[in-house]
C-alpha cells in the first residue's frame, strides 16, 4: 500500500502573492568561503552524528572452528569489537567448547562420562558442576517425559552401530535388544551428594550427545558475555542461540530445514524464524540414518527407549525455542521419539515456556506444519 501524501497544489483564493523582488548582493569571496566551509562541515558533522547502527557498521565479525565432532560459527555485530579482539574471543569460545568435551564427550576415552561409563556399579564418583547440571536436567527430562528420552540409552546406540564403539548399521535381534535394555533405564544413576553419582548396573552407559552440544551453546554464549559482547549469533552442529540484534538493528534471521534426506545444510528452507534472545535446535531425521537391505526400512538416529529401537521411516523434524540451549536441544529430541499428538500437550503442561515446530511428512512426500500454540508468536514467523 502506497503512502498517501498531501496535496500541494493551491487555489486562486490561497495562493501566496507574488515575492517583491530583491536586488543580489555584491559578492565577498572570503565571506562566500568561510561560509561554505562552515555549511560543508556542519553536513558531515550530523551525517556522523545521526547515522543508524547499520551505518556504523553494516558487517558482522565472523569466527569458525571444530569442536564436539562438529562445527561452530560465531558472528558478532557489536560495533565496539574490532579485528585485534577476534584472537581472544577465540580463545574464549574454543576454552568453553574444550571443557564441554573433556566432561562429556563419549568419543573422549579420558573424558569424565567415558570413565564412569567404563567404571563398575555402586561405586560413586565425582563429576564436574557442568557434568552435574547437565545430567541433572537429562534425567528430570527423562523422568517428566516417561522415558521418551533417556540420558543412559548408550548400550542401545552402539548396538544399532551409531555410538563411538559401533560397528557396521544393522537390525539387532530381538535377544540383543533385550540384553541391551536391561543397561537402560534413567532409574539406574543415583545421587549421592550434589555432584556425586553411582551406576547400579555395570552396564550403563550414559550418552549425553542430545543436550551436551545445547550445553555446549550456552557456555559458548557465557564466555563471549564475559567479554561484553551483547549483540552475537553462536551455532555448535546447527544448534543456536542469539543475544541482542543483527547487523542493521533487527532480529537474527535463522532458517529452519526443510527435513529433505542429505540436502545441504541451508539449501531448502522451510520457515525463517526472526529472534533477539533465546536458543533454538532442531532433531530431525534426514542427516543420520540407515536403510535395512533386507526389508527397505529406514532407521532413524535419534531411539525411542521405551522399545529399545530407532524411529522407524522418515517423519520429518522438530524445531524448538527455549531460554537454553540445553533445554531446546533435549525437548527436541523428546518431542520427536513422541511425535505432535503426545508431544504437544506434554510440551504445554510440563515446558510451557518452551514452543516447538513439527514438520512432517505426509502419505504422498507434502509436508505439514504442526506448532504449539505460542511458536508463530516468539518466532517471528515469516515464509523463506
Amino acid at each position: 500500500m502506497s503512502e498517501k501524501r498531501p496535496s500541494t497544489a493551491t487555489t486562486p483564493a490561497t495562493r501566496a502573492p507574488r515575492a517583491s523582488l530583491v536586488q543580489p548582493r555584491r559578492l565577498e569571496p572570503l565571506k562566500m568561503i568561510v561560509v561554505a566551509s562552515f555549511i560543508v562541515a556542519l553536513f558531515f558533522w550530523g551525517a556522523r552524528r545521526y547515522r543508524r547502527p547499520n551505518e556504523l557498521r553494516a558487517a558482522t565479525l565472523n569466527l569458525r572452528g571444530v569442536a564436539m565432532g562438529t562445527t561452530w560459527s560465531v558472528r558478532i555485530a557489536d560495533g565496539k569489537v574490532r579485528e585485534a579482539d577476534l584472537p581472544a574471543l577465540r580463545t574464549a569460545v574454543e576454552g568453553a567448547l574444550a571443557d564441554v568435551e573433556r566432561q562429556m564427550s563419549v568419543y573422549d576415552p579420558s573424558s569424565e562420562i567415558s570413565r564412569l561409563n567404563k567404571g563398575p556399579a555402586d561405586v560413586p564418583i565425582d563429576i564436574s558442576d557442568g557434568f552435574a547440571k547437565v545430567l541433572r536436567f537429562a534425567l528430570e527430562l527423562a523422568e517428566r517425559s516417561g522415558g521418551a528420552f533417556d540420558p543412559t540409552v548408550g548400550p542401545l546406540v552402539e548396538l544399532w552401530g551409531f555410538g563411538p564403539r559401533s560397528g557396521p548399521r544393522r537390525v539387532p535381534s530381538e535377544e540383543e535388544i533385550s540384553a541391551a535394555r536391561e543397561a537402560v533405564g534413567f532409574d539406574r544413576i543415583a545421587w549421592q551428594g550434589s555432584r556425586r553419582i553411582l551406576k547400579r548396573h555395570a552396564g550403563v552407559r550414559l550418552d549425553l550427545n542430545a543436550v551436551a552440544k545445547g550445553y555446549g551453546v550456552d557456555q559458548a554464549v557465557a564466555a563471549l558475555e564475559g567479554k561484553g559482547l551483547r549483540n552475537f549469533f553462536v551455532e555448535v552442529g546447527g544448534e543456536i542461540a542469539v543475544r541482542g540484534r543483527r547487523p542493521g538493528g533487527g532480529p537474527w534471521r535463522i532458517g529452519v530445514d526443510r527435513p529433505s534426506p542429505d540436502a545441504v545444510p541451508g539449501a531448502e528452507l522451510q520457515r525463517v524464524l526472526h529472534m533477539d534472545g533465546a536458543a533454538v535446535a532442531t532433531s530431525g531425521d534426514y542427516r543420520n540414518y540407515f536403510r535395512d537391505e533386507n526389508t527397505g526400512e529406514t532407521w532413524a538416529h535419534i531411539f525411542d527407549p521405551r522399545d529399545g529401537r530407532p524411529i522407524r521411516g522418515m517423519a520429518g523434524s522438530v524445531t524448538v525455542i527455549a531460554d537454553t540451549c540445553m533445554i531446546a536441544d533435549g525437548l527436541a529430541t523428546a518431542l520427536y521419539v513422541m511425535g505432535p499428538d503426545e508431544g504437544l500437550p506434554w510440551l504445554a503442561q510440563s515446558y510451557p515456556e518452551a514452543e516447538a515446530l513439527f514438520i512432517l511428512r505426509g502419505p504422498a512426500g507434502a509436508l505439514v506444519e504442526r506448532a504449539s500454540e505460542g511458536f508463530d508468536k516468539r518466532a517471528g514467523l515469516r515464509g523463506p
